[in-house]
Order: structure tokens, then C-alpha cells, then sequence
């Protein structure tokens, strides 16, 4: 039996590869805090309240603010009316 002159020149077989399992593909969630349900909804819940306490916060500042300048107008008001009454 005579081999093709092809099959002489390369006495290396073609094997074909093999599909191997990589371990590192595999994802770990032991330990992962960041992706739990609890932990989002808590720091969520921290942020919300947060918020609204500085909103609080600004909204009385504001309200004080508005009582000041109130408080300026009233005086303002007084001293014009003293002064058209002069007239």
C-alpha cells in the first residue's frame, strides 16, 4: 500500500482540541455585598433619609430667612408711613 506523497511530508496527525471547562468563568457571589437584595435596599433607605433631613434642613433655613426679611419689610413699611405722615 503506497501513502500520497502529501501524508509523507507531514508525518504529524491532526488531533483535533478538546473543549476544556474554565474555572474561571465561574462567578463568585460569596461574599459579594454589593449584589445582595438587603444591602441595596438598606443603603437606598440610609440615602432617602438622608436626603430628606437636608431638605429639612434648607427648608427651615429658608423659613428663617423668609421671617428675617419679613420682619425688615414690616420695619421698612413702619418708617415709610412715618414719613409720608410728616408731610
Amino acid at each position: 500500500m503506497m501513502l500520497s506523497t502529501s501524508m509523507k511530508a507531514n508525518p504529524i496527525r491532526h488531533i483535533p482540541q478538546r473543549r476544556t471547562l474554565h474555572m474561571a468563568s465561574v462567578l463568585y457571589t460569596e461574599g459579594a455585598t454589593a449584589e445582595t437584595k438587603d444591602f441595596g435596599k438598606k443603603e437606598k433607605a440610609a440615602e432617602n433619609q438622608w436626603a430628606r433631613k437636608h431638605d429639612a434642613e434648607l427648608l427651615e433655613k429658608l423659613k428663617r430667612s423668609l421671617a428675617e426679611q419679613e420682619k425688615k419689610t414690616a420695619e421698612i413699611k413702619e418708617k415709610l408711613a412715618e414719613l409720608e405722615g410728616k408731610k
